[in-house]
């Protein structure tokens, strides 16, 4: 791996795993009243960081977070 690569694979937390299956449910049962498919976990993981990245800002504090005006 070159200094470019970024990992391909991320390990979630048990907790982490819990509220990404919860708002999954959510957002699924959305989608299915709208008459849409249903998204995978790893699906909705991609979606959710596509739109949140370029909102990520790292305060004075040292703490990330995500700032949408």
């Amino acid at each position: 791996m070159n200094g470019n690569d970024m990992p391909t694979n991320v390990r979630l937390t048990q907790s982490e795993q819990e509220a990404l299956r919860q708002k999954a449910i959510e957002i699924n049962k959305l989608l299915i009243k709208q008459g849409r498919q249903p998204l995978r976990d790893s699906e909705l993981v991609h979606k959710i960081l596509e739109k949140s990245l370029t909102y990520a800002q790292l305060t004075s504090e040292g703490e990330i977070v995500i700032e949408y005006e």
